[in-house]
């Protein structure tokens, strides 16, 4: 066996050596455990995120996390346990790949934002970036086109002026018949009723069709449309609604984009991913979600009415338009007021007959135009006589629900009157509606019946904090007492 030796100033400078080197490892080491730490943070925060809610994507296309993960617990502390446990395994040295050997101690998400956060900025946001890429332009141009055509039409009292025409006429024949009896009545040698004039009228009176039309209306708009038979009777409690509702709110600030291009986007995105009238995309709940949207009624049938009627006073006044604008026309109606108030002898009251029977016309025909739009045709915004349907000679001939305007290949559809709708209101009233809807449809199933959209997370901003021993700089500690780091790693995270 040979004997070896070692002199006492190699000794001191192994000692330094070693010392460096030791000292050089542990520098390296702090150096990985930053960058483990954050790739742990990374991978557990966007596992936490993977596990969206997959009714929302699938029928909404709208990513977010219930914090509830089905249950009535509000807030994120399930979600700081799951990113924590998912942290732990990457870091666990069985199962994971911890070479730094850190430990998770800790997870908050601090700063999160909620579907309804800001009247819903949120589902806006999310809403925009699901509709089709690189189209843009060509959306806010059709968009634009859609609602200043639609919008603009200038509204004009149609009813009213048809209404106020027939009650004049009926109040004339009225005071008619009073002078009559009266002048049957009197003594006077002079005055006799044959000496008034009797009250013509036409076989098939405009008038009377449109009070029968519009009697019909007052007990059910829907039912002169369309066959009530097939409406979705689908109701809600309004007061349930998160637009209605106090909700849990998150605290993290959203930033607004353009807001054109979001306003045109996020109505594509509607009604690309929202149920309409002759478009079911077999949500569960409301079947007429885009309605809900303009309307915000309690029930399918209300919103779809609300639309319509909307609908009908567009039409109304482009017919009313129509009619005015062309001579045959107006001829017809003159002819029509010269027979049913010629009596009068007032030119006032025949020419207030004449734009009620033109307003009769106008109303009958958007009638038509409202059954052919539900129906899936379109109509033009303003017509030309070859383009019209209804005869004014016999109006009660359109009243029977099947009856439908002319078809065109050109004009407005019904898709496109929901556009400009959605225009005339707010990206904050159409996204809290939208979540209105989307609960609605979590709700009505049995996974996700107790699902609350104000409890669900799109965006948070997530922090986990980490121990770890010493290891090479423990080697010179000869008292055995190791030091600990502690590391805390940040990661922002939004769909």
């Amino acid at each position: 066996m040979k004997k070896g030796s070692l002199t006492v100033f190699f000794a001191l400078i192994m000692v330094s050596v070693m010392t460096l080197i030791f000292t050089m490892g542990e520098c390296i080491r702090i150096y990985e455990l930053q960058d483990f730490s954050q790739e742990y943070t990374d991978m557990a925060v966007e596992s936490g995120f993977s596990e969206y809610n997959p009714y929302l994507w699938t029928n909404y296309r709208i990513l977010a996390v219930d914090l509830g993960y089905g249950s009535g617990n509000v807030g994120p502390a399930t979600l700081e346990q799951k990113i924590l446990e998912y942290c732990t395994y990457n870091a666990n040295m069985e199962y994971g790949s911890n070479y730094a050997r850190l430990i998770p101690e800790s997870c908050s998400a601090s700063n999160y934002s909620l579907l309804t956060d800001s009247k819903g900025a949120g589902v806006v946001m999310l809403g925009v970036k699901a509709a089709k890429d690189g189209l843009a332009e060509q959306i806010i141009t059709g968009v634009q086109q859609k609602a200043e055509s639609i919008n603009g039409v200038e509204k004009v009292s149609v009813e009213q002026q048809a209404s106020e025409g027939k009650s004049t006429l009926d109040n004339e024949k009225a005071a008619l018949q009073a002078k009559k009896q009266a002048a049957a009545a009197d003594d006077n040698p002079d005055t006799n009723p044959s000496d008034y004039p009797e009250p013509q009228e036409v076989e098939d009176n405009p008038l009377d069709a449109f009070t029968v039309m519009k009697e019909s209306i007052q007990k059910g708009f829907l039912s002169t449309v369309v066959d009530a038979e097939k409406l979705s009777d689908v109701q809600i409690d309004l007061s349930a609604t998160p637009s209605h509702r106090t909700l849990n709110t998150g605290n993290m600030e959203i930033t607004n984009g353009n807001v054109l291009v979001d306003k045109a986007l996020f109505i594509d995105y509607l009604l690309t991913s929202y149920s309409y009238y002759g478009v079911d995309l077999k949500h569960d709940g409301m079947k007429y979600e885009v309605e809900y949207l303009i309307a915000g009624k309690e029930s399918d049938i209300q919103s779809l009415a609300t639309v319509l009627e909307e609908i009908m006073l567009i039409r109304e006044a482009a017919n009313f338009s129509t009619i005015m604008q062309n001579p045959s026309m107006v001829a017809q109606a003159q002819a029509i007021a010269d027979i049913i108030a010629g009596f009068t002898m007032n030119p006032a009251i025949i020419e207030a007959v004449k734009y009620a029977v033109i307003a009769a016309w106008a109303y009958i025909e958007s009638t038509l135009d409202v059954r052919l739009l539900i129906s899936g045709g379109k109509v033009p915004l303003v017509k030309t006589l070859d383009q019209w349907t209804s005869d004014v000679w016999h109006l009660s001939n359109f009243l029977d629900v099947n009856c439908k305007a002319k078809p065109s290949e050109t004009g407005i559809s019904y898709k496109e009157y929901l556009i400009g709708f959605l225009t005339l209101n707010s990206n904050n009233t159409l996204a809290m509606r939208a979540c209105d809807v989307m609960e609605n449809a979590l709700n009505a199933t049995e996974d996700y019946k107790d699902v609350k959209v104000d409890n669900m997370v799109f965006a948070a901003d997530v922090t986990i904090t980490y121990a770890a021993d010493e290891m090479f700089m423990s080697l010179l500690d000869s008292s055995n007492t190791v030091g600990e780091y502690s590391l805390s790693k940040h990661k922002y995270i939004s769909y």
